[in-house]
């Protein structure tokens, strides 16, 4: 199992950064988002999972604690080590390491939560850290996958902070074939605008 300080970066090291700086803030910004969020999504996911789960990217862990409401078994992942710190002081078991190499076992968890996460990878280099959640899942694992919809990638302002952090955007289509090509077949697909922005909400599983 890989060590916490020996980070194998896939998430953009300027925006890791970035969280450090800024978890507290953005802990309280995303408040409103997590009360208005479609609990029908992670309903699913959790009929799909049902057990042991990997969140990447956690963030503070608020979808983390809405998970383990819906009784999943959750194991949060983050390369921030201040979120990793939010995480724990909220109770849950959290790992800091990044998601282009996951520190677990192959076939490790029945369920990956990626919420919003994957978007700060490249383009480029975003289909490691789908290989990876692929490799840690059990045959017919379930993934969650959120994506903000958009084309192109770069580093931008968001949701009034002033560090730029890295954004890669995703049609439907782009998303989906991401998710294809890597092993999984989509089981569900919605989005959800609580402001601007849309947000693409897939589930998957893990093909045999």
């Amino acid at each position: 199992m890989q060590k916490e300080g020996a980070i194998i970066r896939n998430m953009d090291e300027r925006t890791v950064r970035a969280y450090d700086k800024l978890a507290r803030e953005y802990d309280e910004e995303t408040t409103d988002f997590w009360d208005k969020f479609p609990q029908d999504f992670l309903r699913g996911f959790a009929k799909l999972a049902q057990g042991r789960v990997l969140n990447v990217g956690s963030g503070p862990g608020r979808d983390g604690l809405l998970l383990k409401e819906l009784g999943l078994d959750v194991v949060c992942l983050d390369a921030s080590e201040a979120m990793v710190k939010m995480c724990r002081e909220r109770g849950l078991q959290a790992v800091r390491a990044d998601f282009g190499k996951l520190p677990f076992a192959d076939g490790s968890f029945d369920g990956v939560w990626a919420y919003t996460s994957l978007l700060h990878a490249k383009k480029s280099e975003v289909g490691k850290a789908m290989n990876e959640i692929s490799r840690v899942l059990k045959e017919k694992g379930a993934l969650g996958l959120g994506l903000i919809a958009g084309e192109g990638e770069l580093y931008r302002e968001s949701s009034g902070f002033n560090i730029p952090r890295w954004f890669s955007f995703y049609t439907e289509e782009e998303a989906e074939r991401l998710i294809v090509e890597h092993g999984f077949q989509v089981t569900s697909f919605d989005s959800f605008r609580p402001a601007s922005k849309e947000y693409l909400n897939f589930l998957a599983e893990k093909r045999m």
